[in-house]
């Protein structure tokens, strides 16, 4: 498809292709499209305009599969993962560099295809409503070895500990027992913010953590409870949260520049906690499952 362009002043007529537009100007437009001709139209009439309505739903070498979670967009979760598989074999392989997953799960050779394509990828994004739910990941983590920042369930690093040994930011969520704290303190040693709120730490944990990385800029330990086997989170076993060694803590944490910790007994989220239902403590804001999308790719 091309576009004749006439100048009355010299009486000449240019010809230039769609593709020949500026990309951010192209980038613009697209955002003004509507989401189903973006889908249903724009994206046919050339490679780059299909770069174009890919980059308009998330940003530049980004892979956002939250969209499918929008109930506007699942009519459209179709056509959205064939263009995305398109996008995927004609671009180069160090294009992308981050991954947000949704709510929604697609099948795990889907998470293999994606993986294989992005070797590069440095930022890992799993949102706390999957819970302890990893397995849907796990054939992705064996292409996925330069990770920089990521967010996950804490039994992944367990089972992928190789490939956090460039992590500089990371957040996890469910239960963190002694194994997965060894790992943190000798398997990341460019670790240097680490999240750890809501999470169900064994009694050594934080302290194993603090042994090896004594000097980092953040730690993020708010909400967060000591239990005696972190086993608890997945049975109705009635327990008592143990009391924080603040003191032995403190002393560890001297070098951390900033670390953020709630009130803990005084803490309007922590002070109704009972421990008789360890799961919801760590994911306060738990929500049935979506179900599984059977798109194909």
């Amino acid at each position: 498809m091309r576009l004749k362009l006439f100048r009355a002043e010299s009486g000449t007529t240019t010809v230039w292709s769609w593709d020949e537009m500026n990309y951010d100007v192209l980038l613009k437009i697209m955002k003004r499209v509507p989401l189903g001709d973006r889908l249903c139209v724009a994206c046919l009439v050339s490679k780059t305009w299909l770069s174009a309505v890919l980059d308009s739903m998330s940003p530049p070498g980004v892979i956002n599969l939250k969209r499918l979670d929008c109930p506007k967009f699942q009519r459209m979760n179709d056509r959205y993962l064939v263009f995305l598989k398109r996008r995927l074999d004609t671009m180069p392989v160090d294009s992308c560099s981050a991954f947000y997953h949704g709510e929604t799960f697609l099948q795990e050779y889907k998470y293999r295809y994606i993986a294989k394509r992005t070797p590069s990828m440095q930022k890992l994004i799993i949102p706390r409503a999957v819970r302890t739910n990893f397995t849907f990941i796990l054939p992705a983590m064996k292409y996925w070895k330069k990770l920089k920042k990521v967010q996950c369930p804490s039994v992944l690093i367990a089972q992928f500990r190789r490939n956090f040994t460039e992590v500089e930011t990371l957040r996890l969520f469910g239960a963190v027992d002694d194994d997965i704290a060894t790992i943190i303190r000798d398997r990341c040693p460019q670790l240097k913010r680490l999240r750890l709120d809501y999470c169900a730490l064994s009694i050594n944990a934080l302290s194993t953590i603090l042994d090896g990385h004594k000097d980092l800029e953040l730690l993020d330990t708010r909400h967060s409870f000591r239990v005696p086997d972190c086993r608890i989170l997945f049975s109705d076993w009635m327990s008592l949260c143990l009391e924080w060694n603040e003191e032995e803590i403190r002393r560890k944490a001297a070098g951390v520049k900033v670390h953020l910790k709630c009130a803990r007994d005084r803490c309007r989220k922590c002070a109704p906690r009972k421990c008789n239902l360890p799961l919801r403590s760590c994911f306060p804001d738990l929500k049935p499952f979506k179900s599984d999308y059977r798109a194909r790719l």
